[in-house]
């Protein structure tokens, strides 16, 4: 809950030879017979977007409030992300026992919310993201790797958007960055690696929904990560 994050994104069928090839030190995360699992996700913002212009700006300090349903499980979280001034991704959050997922807050839920986020009393659902997830982690060096695919993202006038066709995100969570770590190893030696492809990359999958969902939103900074989609997009075409 309380980490450094990289992400790269990198070709869908990149995924399984990343997993061989790290399957002799990494466990890989398995329930009840599952490797793969579905993510449902309600973002929360304020009319004037707090959330997504802290992103955009790349402000020190910025949030992501959601509501995260682990769907295999039926298992969801009211969840705040808070990035802080040290770079690091802190995560905290509250089982919710709605019986929809995406059942409105409850009060004691904005009360979690008000006592953490400044702007709490602002905020309303504004963007679903769902996608699948894959998970290994290497115990001994305390990380985890997640690879996202089949992100889709839905509007709350129920548009539907695919920005990432053909595209994995996989992200890199660890206690303290470490440039060393296989996965790393194995992206610098991928002979089809060709920028943006299998780089670090400043990539929200908020931002980039939001952006998707609403033109007229202004990209500003986030702009340069737009058209890095755009060249990874043409890179596997």
């Amino acid at each position: 809950m309380n980490r450094r994050e990289e992400k790269f994104l990198i070709p869908n069928d990149w995924c399984d030879p990343i997993s061989k090839t790290l399957d002799k030190e990494y466990k890989v995360l398995e329930i009840n017979g599952n490797r793969k699992f579905e993510y449902a996700n309600l973002y929360f913002d304020t009319p004037d977007n707090i959330c997504l212009n802290d992103h955009i700006r790349e402000r020190k300090v910025k949030y992501k409030i959601r509501i995260r349903s682990y769907v295999n499980s039926n298992i969801c979280f009211l969840e705040i992300k808070e990035k802080n001034v040290h770079g690091r991704s802190v995560k905290i959050r509250v089982k919710r026992t709605s019986e929809k997922w995406d059942s409105p807050l409850t009060d004691s839920e904005k009360l979690f919310l008000s006592e953490r986020v400044p702007f709490a009393s602002d905020l309303g659902p504004v963007l679903y993201i769902r996608y699948s997830r894959f998970t290994i982690a290497h115990l001994d060096r305390g990380e985890r790797i997640t690879f996202d695919t089949n992100l889709t993202y839905t509007s709350i006038q129920n548009e539907v958007y695919k920005p990432l066709q053909g595209l994995s995100i996989v992200e890199l969570k660890q206690e303290e960055t470490d440039r060393r770590s296989p996965l790393f190893v194995f992206l610098r030696n991928r002979p089809e690696r060709t920028a943006p492809l299998g780089r670090i990359i400043k990539i929200s999958k908020y931002v980039l929904g939001r952006l998707s969902a609403d033109n007229r939103l202004p990209p500003r900074t986030y702009l340069s990560n737009l058209k890095v989609l755009k060249r990874a997009n043409n890179a596997i075409k």
